[in-house]
């Protein structure tokens, strides 16, 4: 019998979701509408300055995203090409660290500053990694979770004990100094969260990750992804905003109810997955009616703006005596600045012969003012601001993380709360195409594979 399946939420959770539903149901097993009343990414975002496009959500992924990497060879696509940049570490008043031209000197004044800290790090990544990859087997075989410390706990049992210690505690433990901890360790969250070391010690060591070499991004625009596994997943998408998802006990299924500008209209679905944020500042956009039990979502989002300058950046406020001298990422350690990063931005579709250009993304807590732009950049041409709720607001609470909100009910986005990346977001998306898979049809892990073996 084929079933109708509604996806809420058009970024890399809900495009990979549907994109894993048809390769479990087949090309006529299930009916997906995909809901998205904005453009279809998300997160994943580009904004057009002077006639080029630049990624302005979701960056860089790590080479070690197993799926992302997938998505690349699967849909054509090919990484975008680089330059080399130097970053430096900055406290509000001076640099801390900087990188050099030559990656040699770079490593000698890793070691020079953080002692043998430095090469434990890498170490310490490595491993984390390791025991991460562990999830693609196991979904490879089929296996599901149903919440997200069961995921964590079948990586690692330490991963579940890394969400109840804080960042500074957990390195602390782990023997690193405080000088790496407030330094390195400190810049790659502020960049990465906006958050400090209080956050839990998972989603710091998902940030510290990401200062591993070799991170990438798509030719064309990260959000390309997203666009094409919509195409793939043959689903039908709905530009309208769900409002809310009503209960029909008789029935065993949804109505699910929807904007299209003032026009309201509901449909009946078997199968609900949720793929947007969902917390305390953000549920009353949804409506939860007639279920057995009330459905919550605590914590929030944190509010992160994007301001991208196209200028110079006054050297001279840095501290820099030449234009020349000027590094590429400007990363603060320090909370309370104007910024948590600045960083140099290159087009979508950027070819290292273009050279370099003088556009620029300031990650902040709050808008920047006209007086403070001024005085981190001269020369301004265009400035767009993007503000949103970019992703959860790390504590150390104990939460399980709940995919399964009702019985055929889902939420992909609970994954956030272990750490918000793209890769993450889809290792949620193929749990939750599973839990789907399995509770509708009532096969276990082994069939499911081989469904989707001879689907493929």
């Amino acid at each position: 019998m084929r079933i109708t399946l509604a996806v809420v939420g058009g970024g890399i959770g809900g495009t990979s979701a549907s994109y894993f539903l048809r390769e479990l149901f087949g090309p006529n097993g299930v009916h997906i509408d995909l809901f998205e009343p904005n453009k279809i990414g998300g997160r994943l975002a580009v904004t057009e300055i002077n006639g080029r496009d630049y990624d302005v959500g979701g960056a860089v992924i790590h080479p070690r995203n197993k799926y992302m990497v997938d998505f690349l060879k699967l849909l054509g696509l090919k990484k975008r090409k680089s330059r080399y940049s130097k970053l430096g570490l900055y406290n509000g008043r001076e640099f801390v660290f900087t990188e050099s031209d030559w990656e040699v000197i770079t490593f000698a004044k890793l070691v020079w500053r953080y002692g043998y800290d430095a090469i434990k790090l890498h170490n310490y990544i490595g491993d984390m990694l390791d025991k991460f990859e562990k999830i693609y087997a196991l979904q490879a075989n089929g296996k599901s979770f149903s919440s997200v410390l069961d995921i964590l706990n079948a990586m690692s049992p330490q991963f579940v004990e890394y969400m109840h210690i804080s960042t500074k505690d957990g390195f602390k433990e782990h023997g690193f100094s405080e000088r790496i901890i407030d330094e390195l360790v400190s810049a790659t969250l502020t960049v990465n969260y906006g958050q400090s070391t209080s956050v839990h010690k998972f989603v710091g060591s998902v940030s510290v990750a990401g200062a591993d070499g070799g991170l990438w991004a798509v030719h064309g625009g990260n959000s390309i992804v997203p666009q094409m596994l919509l195409e793939r997943s043959q689903a039908t998408l709905i530009s309208a905003t769900v409002t809310n998802i009503t209960l029909r006990p008789e029935a065993e299924d949804f109505v699910v109810g929807c904007l299209h500008g003032k026009d309201f209209t509901s449909s009946v679905y078997d199968i609900v997955i949720i793929a947007t944020p969902l917390t305390e500042d953000t549920q009353p956009n949804l409506q939860f009616t007639n279920f057995p039990r009330s459905i919550t979502f605590p914590g929030v989002y944190h509010r992160t703006v994007c301001t991208i300058v196209h200028g110079k950046l006054n050297f001279t406020h840095f501290g820099f005596k030449d234009q020349k001298d000027t590094i590429d990422e400007i990363l603060s350690i320090s909370q309370g600045l104007l910024f948590s990063s600045i960083g140099r931005l290159n087009p979508v579709d950027y070819e290292p012969s273009e050279g370099v250009f003088d556009v620029w993304k300031v990650f902040s807590q709050k808008p920047l003012t006209k007086l403070q732009l001024n005085t981190l950049f001269l020369d301004q041409k265009n400035v767009k601001v993007i503000d949103w709720l970019a992703y959860p607001h790390y504590q150390t609470e104990r939460r399980r993380g709940e995919f399964i909100l009702h019985k055929n009910l889902f939420h992909i986005n609970a994954i956030e709360w272990a750490a918000s990346a793209m890769e993450m977001s889809v290792i949620g998306a193929k749990n939750v195409g599973l839990l789907s898979y399995k509770a509708w049809t009532g096969k276990n892990e082994t069939e499911a594979v081989e469904n989707m073996k001879v689907e493929l």
